[in-house]
């Protein structure tokens, strides 16, 4: 006879689901949060990332980094170059351009990107540099990574996954018990959830990717546009808290109840005569 299928998995089988779910869920909303993102422009536009990206393009325009052009002039245009994408125009270039670099990013659109010509050259020559006739500072659509068929599976996944794990923690606590012992699980699991939320989009973003610079501080940028998820997650974690010290108090009361309806046995002291 085939064994029936605990509760308990079905219930941790579940809250898995449902942890997957708030994952997708999660990243689908902040990264498809344009207008947050996009308001950390400046922020974007100042990062070691973007600026070593922009200072080779215009580096290598200026003097070609191949071994016909001498030492002494590449490591020139480098110093112009990095001095360059330092500049308020060039900042102000790549924030003008964010919007279109999010939408490719985003959803794909396929077409290339220039930044502000005038703006760039004024960043040139602002670093001592002489930026070549008509030099346009171009992003290809091909060097920009199409996160829409991913985007559209998390936003799915998320779905699929909520429903799939709403619907067997449910059977779970109809099925079960022990059905105190479920929801207090329940809560822990509320518990944990909210303090991975938190560490995950306020705490790692601020003192983990930040300081380390370079892409890693990109993403930080990112994932720091959803600490609109820290409120939620901090409700969460005290809801947890509450139904685990109600599970708790009324186990307590189920134990006191069971032993007062126990008889009281006394034992016969003395030993029987034979």
């Amino acid at each position: 006879m085939a064994r029936r299928i605990s509760p308990t998995f079905l219930l941790v089988v579940g809250l898995t689901c449902l942890t997957f779910a708030g994952i997708l869920g999660a990243l689908h909303g902040t990264i498809t949060d344009r207008d947050r993102i996009l308001s950390e422009s400046d922020a974007i536009s100042k990062s070691a990332a973007v600026r070593a990206e922009f200072s080779g393009k215009i580096a290598d325009t200026l003097v070609p980094h191949d071994a016909s052009s001498p030492p002494l002039a590449i490591a020139q245009s480098n110093q112009v170059a990095a001095a360059a994408v330092r500049s308020p125009e060039f900042q102000q270039a790549f924030v003008a351009a964010l919007p279109a670099l999010y939408d490719q990013l985003v959803a794909g659109r396929g077409t290339d990107i220039d930044l502000d010509p005038a703006l760039v050259d004024q960043a040139i020559v602002k670093a001592g540099g002489a930026p070549p006739s008509g030099y346009v500072l171009r992003v290809h659509s091909g060097d920009i990574p199409d996160l829409k068929r991913p985007i559209e599976l998390m936003q799915r996944g998320a779905v699929v996954f909520g429903a799939l794990g709403l619907l067997l923690v449910v059977a779970a606590l109809i099925w079960t018990r022990h059905r105190s012992r479920a929801v207090m699980r329940i809560g822990r699991w509320l518990i944990t959830i909210g303090l991975l939320t938190i560490l995950g989009f306020w705490v790692v973003p601020q003192f983990a990717l930040l300081p380390f610079g370079g892409w890693s501080a990109v993403i930080g940028i990112v994932l720091a546009t959803g600490e609109w998820l820290v409120l939620p997650a901090a409700l969460m974690t005290a809801l947890g808290v509450t139904i685990l010290l109600m599970g708790r108090s009324s186990d307590a009361e189920t134990r006191r109840r069971n032993l007062e309806v126990i008889p009281n046995v006394t034992r016969n002291p003395t030993r029987p005569s034979y």
